[in-house]
């Protein structure tokens, strides 16, 4: 009996069931719509292809309409539909872009969404985008692509950059100058590129740079840095400086150094010749040993000009086999004056002495010595010493001065 009533129940639940499907299949499809005011909804065609691009306390928006031939409005909403702009739009045939910008915008991120319209108010579904705006903070973290070195020599002028990473948002720099003709000019060097060449460069003269950059590649603004004032100071140029060297006078494979460089008879070692030297490809040698004597105190130089500034003297060797034993010893010297440099025993106390570097078979080939010149003056470069018969030499292959910036 209790079967018999399950039974029962399980078939009137699936009459029921069965009832009111066939009542759902006799309503009309659109019986709903009593339930919406005014009858089926209408959306106006949304907006494709949106984007929406920063820049400097501002945004741009840009997107296609299509297909809708009823549009008339597109509106952008920010921060919360509390704030709002209106485009009239003007169908055509094909596809319309849409472009606009908004104006003072706070430095933050905002979420804006675009709707269209038709004639009859029908709005289009919301379309929404994220962007970050950005100003006055994000300005102040920029900093100028810092420079490397200026190279000035009469009217040429090199301003060498450092290298920055494309991820900084660097795009280069504008560098603002005044020609040789009086006139202002202004050149983009762009971050891909270390350096610039000007060859018009009024000398004494001051250029100002800044650096651009923006916060992303859709940046639709530039932002500048605030320009930096630089005074190059002109390049001291050393003369016949570098492999092949000149001689004024040879004999075999001995010569003396040809003009600017003064050689003292001390340094004429080998009759009446020396610190020219043919083998190795006409090289600046001061060498002692193997048939020839030793040297006292004998001086290489020449005299240039130099402005007030900190400077470094870097010199290239192929090969020395200076020694830390040895008495007295080799160096290359800077002195202030044109009196040439003072002897091995009084270097390390003579009151001209800028700065002073000892030529060591031990030490790197590349020689830099750092020196600061407070007033405009000559000053003489070059090299000195005092060694022995036993074989000492130091082959150099060039001579620089170089403008450290401060």
């Amino acid at each position: 009996m209790k079967n018999m009533k399950n039974s029962r129940k399980i078939i009137a639940a699936i009459s029921a069931i069965i009832l009111v499907l066939v009542i759902y299949s006799c309503t009309s499809d659109t019986e709903y719509l009593k339930y919406a005011k005014g009858g089926e909804i209408s959306y106006s065609g949304a907006i494709d292809s949106l984007q929406i691009m920063p820049g400097k306390n501002r945004v741009k928006v840009e997107g296609l309409i299509i297909g809708d031939p009823k549009i008339s409005e597109l509106r952008v909403y920010w921060n919360n539909n509390m704030d709002s702009l209106v485009l009239p739009v003007i169908r055509s045939t094909g596809i319309d872009s849409i472009s606009t910008i908004i104006e003072g915008l706070e430095e933050k991120v905002y979420n804006f969404v675009v709707r269209t319209f038709d004639n009859n108010g029908n709005s289009s579904i919301p379309v929404s985008l994220s962007a970050e705006v950005y100003g006055a903070r994000y300005l102040a973290s920029l900093l100028n692509t810092p420079l490397l070195a200026n190279i000035l020599i009469g009217s040429n002028l090199t301003i060498d950059f450092a290298e920055t990473s494309k991820n900084s948002g660097s795009l280069g720099s504008e560098v603002e100058y005044t020609t040789t003709s009086g006139t202002l000019k202004t050149i983009f060097v762009d971050r891909a590129d270390s350096s610039l060449e000007l060859t018009d460069f009024e000398s004494g003269s001051t250029y100002r740079y800044r650096t651009a950059f923006v916060p992303v590649e859709e940046s639709i603004d530039n932002f500048y840095t605030d320009y930096k004032n630089v005074k190059p100071i002109p390049t001291p140029v050393l003369g016949n400086a570098k492999v092949p060297f000149t001689a004024s006078a040879t004999e075999g494979r001995w010569g003396v150094l040809g003009d600017p460089w003064i050689t003292n008879d001390a340094e004429k070692n080998h009759d009446v010749y020396g610190g020219w030297d043919e083998w190795n490809g006409n090289i600046f040698n001061l060498e002692s040993g193997w048939g020839a004597p030793g040297i006292t105190n004998g001086k290489i130089y020449q005299v240039v000009n130099a402005e007030p500034a900190k400077y470094q003297l870097k010199v290239k060797l192929r090969d020395t086999n200076h020694s830390v034993d040895d008495a007295g010893g080799a160096y290359f010297v800077i002195t202030k004056g044109n009196a040439g440099l003072p002897d091995v025993e009084d270097l390390a106390t003579a009151p001209e002495v800028l700065a002073y570097k000892r030529i060591l078979g031990s030490s790197s080939l590349d020689y830099v010595i750092e020196f600061t010149l407070d007033e405009t003056s000559e000053i003489s470069v070059g090299e000195l010493t005092t060694q022995s018969d036993a074989g000492r030499f130091a082959n150099i292959i060039s001579y620089e001065i170089v403008v450290l910036l401060d």
